[in-house]
């Protein structure tokens, strides 16, 4: 009877902790972007570079876009037509800039699973992204796909370049030097005055 509530306290002490809000300063920066381009996706079987098109999908959330340095977390898809599609949990580290809307840089790693091509290039690939971000939601990125996370072979090599719009960052995130032409009232996290 004692180790029983025991168990109820804790659980009753985490359950508190777990489920106590505090009051918010902040709202959170948003991503949603898409994008088409080029890829090339090198297969260690055949041993031949399969050049692809490539279109990606991106969604997530960071920090406040308030700060200097936003962090958050992304989900991407990457379907190449020809090959098959990749699927990506990254970390996203972004300047304030881009994820309000305007210029600034933004750098994706991650983890991606890939299912096509029963492995010939690459299960378990590491993905980097450099996103450069100017005003409108406009992205130009460079990607690249390496190792395998399984440790055994055959390793990931690939690249692929992208255009695209961030749909969040065209509207709700949008301020800074796009807002002369179309003022953006009330932006998430509010308008960050220039320093």
């Amino acid at each position: 009877m004692r180790s029983l509530a025991r168990l109820a306290i804790f659980v009753s002490a985490i359950a508190s902790l777990t489920l106590f809000a505090g009051r918010a300063h902040a709202e959170p920066s948003s991503f949603l972007s898409v994008a088409g381009g080029w890829s090339l996706q090198h297969d260690a079987i055949a041993q031949r570079d399969n050049k692809a098109g490539a279109i990606s999908f991106a969604l997530g959330v960071g920090s406040s876009p308030a700060n200097r340095l936003v962090l958050g977390g992304l989900f991407r898809l990457t379907t190449y037509p020809t090959l098959g599609t990749d699927l990506g949990l990254n970390i996203r580290a972004a300047s304030g800039g881009f994820a309000r809307g305007d210029y600034g840089l933004a750098l994706d790693v991650g983890p991606g699973f890939r299912a096509w091509g029963n492995g010939d290039s690459g299960k378990w690939p590491v993905q980097a992204r450099i996103v450069g971000g100017a005003p409108w939601g406009i992205e130009l990125s460079v990607g690249g796909d390496f190792y395998n996370l399984t440790g055994d072979g055959p390793y990931t090599r690939g690249i692929n370049i992208l255009v695209g719009v961030d749909l969040l960052r065209l509207t709700i995130m949008r301020q800074g030097s796009s807002e002369r032409y179309w003022e953006n009232r009330h932006p998430v996290g509010g308008h960050v005055r220039p320093e």
